[in-house]
């Protein structure tokens, strides 16, 4: 009962995945993310040990089809798996586990690849990869977001008994900055919220200033300005919680 999307852009080098689910805290649940910058993804009644086994291969230097091979080994419950993995070169593997509930399947395409489970359709998988192509030029994180967004207006996620289900848990995740091209730029969870999707949105467009900040902070510490002065300065169109305590 997800669904998500792995994006490469091909002008930053990124990589990302922007997610949701019915499922509560699914960003701690079905991505896992390796030390060298790929991503792996296993869903559906997600087994983050699985995750694990492709990510570990992924730093040892293994293609994305390569984690695919460690991830179903290392798996007896595969097919009721959903798994979807991209490398730090942005190569891609996905499975679609032949236990998975209906609608399950994905759209793969040369720079990204949209699936889910438990979906209205396939209108769901297929409006969140146009949504993705047709906003080339965007920030990889808006590509995704809007991915998201327009899986979420198809119809989502759907149940047997033809009832939606809503979006309780979202995440987005982008890889790669200027000075560390295997670390997130950016990484943001919405675990417990009704319409998670909308939600996620407005938490990144808060956020959205402090990815520079950040990737300063890492690469060059001794420029770090005060904390306070710079939100003051950069957040004021959308103030986050207080620095300091009244």
């Amino acid at each position: 009962m997800t669904f998500s999307i792995l994006g490469y852009c091909t002008e930053t080098g990124q990589i990302g995945l922007a997610l949701s689910s019915v499922s509560m805290g699914v960003g701690g649940i079905s991505p896992t993310h390796s030390y060298s910058g790929g991503i792996v993804v296993v869903q559906a009644k997600g087994n983050p040990r699985a995750g694990i086994a492709g990510a570990k291969v992924l730093d040892a230097g293994g293609t994305a089809s390569d984690a695919m091979d460690a991830v179903a080994a290392a798996d007896v419950d595969v097919e009721e798996r959903q798994i979807a993995i991209m490398d730090r070169e942005g190569r891609i593997a996905a499975r679609t586990g032949a236990k998975n509930g209906l609608w399950a399947g994905e759209a793969v395409g040369a720079d990204r690849v949209a699936f889910g489970n438990v979906l209205r359709g396939p209108e769901v998988v297929e409006a969140m990869a146009r949504a993705f192509d047709n906003a080339v030029g965007r920030p990889l994180v808006d590509r995704l977001l809007s991915a998201l967004e327009a899986g979420r207006d198809a119809g989502g996620q759907q149940g047997p008994n033809g009832r939606r289900y809503s979006e309780r848990g979202a995440a987005v995740r982008v890889v790669g900055t200027d000075a560390f091209p295997e670390i997130a730029a950016l990484d943001l969870r919405v675990d417990i919220q009704f319409d998670a999707v909308t939600q996620l949105r407005e938490l990144y467009e808060t956020y959205r200033p402090v990815v520079a900040l950040r990737a300063m902070r890492a690469a060059s510490p001794e420029r770090m300005p005060d904390l306070a002065d710079w939100e003051s300065e950069h957040m004021a169109d959308r103030p986050p919680p207080a620095v300091y305590y009244p």
